[in-house]
């Protein structure tokens, strides 16, 4: 990443901060102080999930999280971090590399106008070395079925299984990751 991606990125991310407290400022001003408060905890919880992400110590997908939205018009990005104190920093570009790859796929297998809602979970599995890594993507497929064929097909790091959802498709696999 060069220093203009960073400027870029630093503007996109003031831009996106900006937005939600003129929304705020603009409740504050018609006395609308229950959807202030609402805004409010909406933008706690966000840079609450943000912290959880920036300490599982994967720069890659600390990147490709908050640059996702801005990379791609026809995907919206949503994420949740469910674990504590683990770091992802050994499988992090294998992570990001899978990720990209099913998300390109899809892009390159629908109607270009559609809007798709993908989201990213990451949560403890059974054992604790492991992580669980949801990706769920919900919109209008033009053809769940060769969409999901076409997954089943991509050679990847990591083992996926690929459900059909109602809203959409949902990518399980799990990945390692250090206490």
């Amino acid at each position: 990443m060069n220093e203009k991606d960073v400027i870029l990125l630093l503007q996109h991310y003031r831009h996106d901060l900006m937005n939600h407290l003129q929304i705020i400022h603009g409740y504050l001003s018609m006395n609308k102080t229950d959807r202030v408060e609402s805004k409010v905890q909406e933008s706690l919880e966000y840079y609450n999930e943000e912290r959880k992400l920036m300490h599982l110590q994967g720069t890659l997908l600390t990147l490709w999280v908050i640059q996702f939205n801005g990379y791609y018009e026809d995907f919206r990005l949503t994420y949740q971090i469910h674990t504590e104190n683990k770091k992802i920093s050994q499988s992090d570009e294998q992570l990001v590399r899978q990720c990209n790859r099913v998300i390109s796929l899809i892009s390159h297998l629908h109607e270009k106008m559609e809007l798709f809602e993908a989201k990213l979970l990451l949560e403890d599995t059974d054992k604790q070395e492991v992580l669980r890594v949801k990706l769920s993507i919900n919109g209008n497929f033009k053809d769940k079925e060769e969409v999901m064929k076409e997954l089943n097909g991509l050679e990847l790091e990591y083992q996926m299984s690929i459900e059909n959802t109602n809203d959409g498709i949902m990518c399980t696999f799990a990945i390692p990751c250090e206490i």
